[in-house]
């Protein structure tokens, strides 16, 4: 009679301590949740890190697979405000100092707790819909592949400087062209938009600005040619060929050769004061393992 008793006590005793243990843990990540709440709230919005977009495949897939998962045992967070994708990285960049590269991504318990005391912040709805800007409609690789030995090359140049009209920092991506070749690699539009400029600019040299329907602005820039028929105005879809990758700009109107060939890539959100720069060089890792989804064989000779 002596054992039942006794192991009765020990269950007793394991499910106090499973329970401790269970209490403790969750208090404990309340706690963080809180310090990490207060922390946002006091930092606001750090505008330099924001624009670096430190931002992986593996961070948004595991987004997405919190995300289904969080709605899947709560269908009514569905229709909640900022329980999105974009919602869920904003708030896992302001948790990471805007790096989602080397940070962790919060579990959904503390991302729900986190945005329901954090989305009247003008900083988290600033940031929201800046992320949108970049991020909603981003589908295709700018340069599609083409057949034969010349590829394309990238780094992220982010930030250096360029002296050509005064000293100033680069603020986009160039995407080389290996066999310095102007007119062989076609451009392509990584988003649905709208053709809001076409025409030369100094430093651009041919350039076509697509503002996206998020509102996000995406300049190419020294381009050879542009595809026929394009107006300022026209609908662009993401595929869309809209030119030739060449090396024209930095003086009057038809100068090519200061430079190698090369597309410089720049993507721009509306701003409270203006619109702001950020960095192309992780978006292009995003979306370079679909480059070939979209073929594009034609090109000039």
């Amino acid at each position: 009679m002596v054992r039942p008793v006794f192991k009765t006590g020990i269950f007793l005793y394991v499910l106090l301590f499973a329970t401790a243990l269970s209490v403790t843990g969750y208090c404990l990540k309340m706690l963080r949740t809180r310090l990490l709440i207060m922390d946002i709230r006091q930092d606001g919005i750090d505008y330099d890190a924001f624009r670096m977009m430190y931002l992986d495949r593996d961070a948004l897939d595991t987004i997405e697979k919190k995300l289904n998962r969080l709605i899947n045992k709560n269908p009514e967070l569905k229709s909640c405000v900022y329980i999105d994708t974009i919602g869920y990285l904003t708030f896992s960049m302001m948790a990471n100092d805007y790096d989602l590269i080397k940070g962790r991504i919060p579990d959904g318990i503390t991302f729900v707790k986190g945005v329901a005391e954090i989305a009247e912040m003008k900083c988290f709805r600033e940031l929201y819909d800046y992320y949108g800007q970049v991020l909603t409609g981003l589908t295709c690789f700018p340069v599609p592949f083409v057949e034969g030995d010349a590829d394309i090359s990238y780094a992220d140049t982010w930030y250096v400087m360029r002296s050509y009209g005064g000293r100033r920092r680069h603020e986009g991506t160039d995407l080389m062209a290996s066999n310095n070749l102007r007119g062989y690699f076609p451009v392509i539009s990584i988003t649905d938009g709208i053709l809001e400029n076409i025409g030369w600019l100094e430093k651009g040299g041919n350039r076509i600005g697509i503002r996206s329907q998020a509102g996000g602005y995406f300049y190419y820039a020294h381009l050879d040619s542009y595809a026929p028929g394009l107006e300022p105005g026209d609908k662009v879809h993401a595929g869309q060929l809209i030119g030739y990758m060449g090396d024209s700009g930095y003086g009057a109107e038809g100068t090519t050769g200061k430079f190698d060939v090369h597309l410089h890539l720049g993507i721009y959100v509306k701003g409270a004061l203006g619109e702001i720069s950020v960095n192309p060089y992780y978006l292009l890792r995003l979306l370079e393992p679909v480059r070939k989804d979209y073929e594009y064989i034609e090109h000039q000779s």
